[in-house]
């Protein structure tokens, strides 16, 4: 009783504190002879999985090699999400389909982790979340822990509502905190829907950007099929993106910065996935090469080439003036363009005419 105890008191102390489901699962795990546990959260922005630190070597594994592209643990489970209790992998398959499916044959069994157990609840502002305990040591002993875990469930299920209500709480006191700068900052999923904006973000809407039924959308509309081939790349999710945004004269107006939300187990009931902060390069304190790398990631030396192609300059002048080669040139101007979303020289130097 005590020990039953110890565990719900780790569970609402997760829940208060959602940086700890991770030694939470853990914890649980080693009670009922499993190696560890995934805690996953399935909305329309796609699957969200936070793993205690036993497993998270092999979830990312997992993942990484396709498994969850069509994952028939978590499918049949949420299938049968109204079933008010955990269900084993044998509850969710027959012992010919754990012998012959290749996520069991190929990845699963090998490693010894075959046999799981997992439930699914509902209620937190979620399709669904799906707390599952990994790698017992046979079916039997999944089978055999179910009833503890059911025990707890109303726990866990309680924990997770306290932890998207903590996050909730967080994403309102960040708001208020750019809302004192007089920060312009939207809050984005992982699709790029607008969940929540500051009120300098407000009067940019309709102008430079549309709160799309789907997603953010941008008046620009090079700049806005950049954003939508960005979002469906890692490149955005590891280390984000500046897009220029253009007026309706082809100028440089302002530049939307995405910064990536971090996604550790602090932040896994909440939906944001990226902020999106506007910034207009007004401050004229600044060298000019300086402005253009804070605003695009440019290097030093692609800051020099871009000035000097808003200044005229021909690529034989940068040359000459930079002591490198013509192809190096072409080079920088490659990544030039990649980073601003411009295809010519002449585009390029239009775009930062806004920004001079």
């Amino acid at each position: 009783m005590k020990e039953l105890d110890s565990l719900i008191g780790t569970i609402y102390e997760a829940g208060a504190l959602p940086q700890f489901w991770g030694s939470m699962l853990d914890g649980v795990a080693l009670q009922i002879n499993a190696l560890g546990g995934n805690l996953i959260t399935s909305s329309p922005a796609g699957l969200t999985i936070t793993s205690s630190p036993s497993v998270e070597l092999a979830t990312r594994e997992f993942n990484e090699a396709g498994w969850n592209a069509d994952n028939s643990r978590v499918n049949r489970l949420l299938a049968r999400a109204n079933h008010p209790g955990f269900l084993t992998d044998a509850d969710l398959h027959t012992a010919q389909e754990l012998a012959s499916l290749p996520i069991y044959t190929e990845f699963l069994t090998p490693r010894g982790a075959a046999a799981g157990a997992a439930t699914v609840i509902t209620g937190a502002n979620h399709d669904g979340i799906v707390i599952a305990f990994e790698a017992f040591t046979e079916h039997a002993t999944a089978h055999k822990a179910v009833p503890l875990l059911n025990r707890l469930r109303p726990h866990f299920a309680r924990a997770a509502v306290l932890s998207s209500t903590v996050q909730q709480e967080r994403a309102e006191t960040l708001l208020e905190a750019f809302n004192a700068t007089r920060t312009p900052v939207g809050l984005l999923d992982a699709k790029g829907k607008l969940l929540m904006a500051s009120d300098a973000f407000d009067p940019l809407l309709d102008d430079l950007v549309v709160d799309g039924a789907f997603r953010l959308r941008l008046m620009d509309v090079e700049a806005d099929n950049h954003l939508a081939e960005l979002l469906q790349t890692a490149t955005l999710t590891n280390k984000g993106a500046s897009i220029a945004l253009r007026n309706d004269k082809k100028q440089g107006a302002a530049v939307l910065h995405l910064i990536p939300a971090r996604r550790q187990a602090r932040d896994l009931f909440s939906k944001v996935a990226y902020f999106t902060v506007i910034a207009h390069p007004d401050n004229t304190s600044l060298p000019s090469a300086d402005v253009l790398s804070a605003l695009f990631d440019l290097t030093p030396t692609e800051a020099r080439v871009t000035r000097g192609i808003a200044m005229g300059q021909s690529t034989a002048e940068l040359v000459r003036e930079l002591n490198v080669t013509q192809e190096t040139i072409k080079s920088h101007l490659k990544k030039i363009f990649a980073k601003t979303a411009t295809h010519r020289q002449g585009d390029l130097a239009l775009l930062i005419t806004g920004f001079r």
